[in-house]
C-alpha cells in the first residue's frame, strides 16, 4: 500500500516540479501555507491520542510524539519556511485551509475521536511514513544544488531524526495491532487506505491547481 501510494504521489506534476526544481515560487509558497494549516490540525490529533493513553509509559510515549510534532514539525515549518521563502507569519496564520486539506484533517480528527489508539494512529500514519519512503525514493534522483529549497524539502524526510520518528510509529502500530481480529485489522487498513488516497488527491489535484473552494470569494471577509 505504501509503495503504490508513493508511486502515485511521485508521478504527479507537483512532485516532479519539486524534484527537478521547476516549481514556481508562487505554487511552492501556496503548498507550504496549506501544509502549515494542515500540520496544526495534525498535531491536535496526536493530542487526542495522548488523552486516551493509559498508564505512565503509554502517556509518556504519546506525549513525546505530541511534543515533537508541535515543536519539531509545526514550529519548524512556521519559522524555517517563513524565513526561506519570505512568507510572513501573518500570511501563514491567515491562510484558509483548502477543501481537500480540510477533508483530510476531518478524516484524521474523526478517526482520533471515534476509535482506540490503533485507529488514531492509523489515521495519522500516512502523513509520516509515506514521506519517509518518498524521500528515499526521490533524493538519489534529485540533481539540484543542496542549498536549493526543493532539495532541502526532499532531504528533510531522510534525516535521521525523521526516520527515527517513523520507526517509532511503526513499532507502536505493530504493538497496537498485534492482538486485533481480522475484522478489526480490515477496518484499520481501510482507515490507512483512505489517508493514502487523501495524500494522492492533494498532490494530484489540489497543489498543482492551487485548488481552494468552489466559491472562494466567500472567504473575503470585510471585518
Amino acid at each position: 500500500m505504501i509503495k503504490i501510494t508513493c508511486a502515485a504521489m511521485e508521478a504527479t506534476d507537483q512532485m516532479q516540479h519539486i524534484l527537478h526544481g521547476t516549481m514556481t515560487q508562487e505554487r511552492f509558497k501556496w503548498q507550504i501555507r496549506q501544509n502549515y494549516q494542515y500540520l496544526m490540525e495534525y498535531a491536535k490529533c496526536w493530542a487526542i491520542g495522548f488523552a486516551k493513553s493509559q498508564g505512565f509509559d503509554e502517556m509518556e510515549q504519546w506525549y513525546k510524539i505530541v511534543k515533537s510534532t508541535f515543536e519539531g514539525t509545526v514550529a519548524f515549518n512556521r519559522s524555517y519556511w517563513a524565513e526561506t521563502l519570505n512568507i510572513s507569519i501573518e500570511e501563514l496564520e491567515s491562510t484558509i485551509m483548502a477543501e481537500k486539506k480540510r477533508s483530510y484533517t476531518s478524516h484524521e480528527i474523526a478517526r482520533a475521536y471515534e476509535g482506540d489508539l490503533a485507529g488514531c494512529m492509523m489515521g495519522l500514519f500516512p502523513c509520516n511514513v509515506l514521506y519517509m519512503h518518498m524521500g528515499f525514493d526521490l533524493l538519489p534522483q534529485c540533481k539540484l544544488d543542496k542549498d536549493d529549497p526543493c532539495y532541502k524539502w526532499i532531504e528533510y524526510y531522510t534525516t535521521p531524526e525523521y526516520v527515527a520518528k517513523c520507526q517509532n510509529e511503526i513499532e507502536m502500530i505493530n504493538k497496537l495491532c498485534e492482538n486485533k481480529t481480522g475484522k478489526e485489522l480490515r477496518r484499520l487498513l481501510e482507515i490507512f487506505a483512505v489517508g493514502c488516497n487523501y495524500e494522492v488527491l492533494q498532490w494530484r489535484d489540489m497543489y498543482s491547481r492551487m485548488e481552494t473552494w468552489p466559491v472562494d470569494e466567500l472567504f473575503n471577509f470585510n471585518v
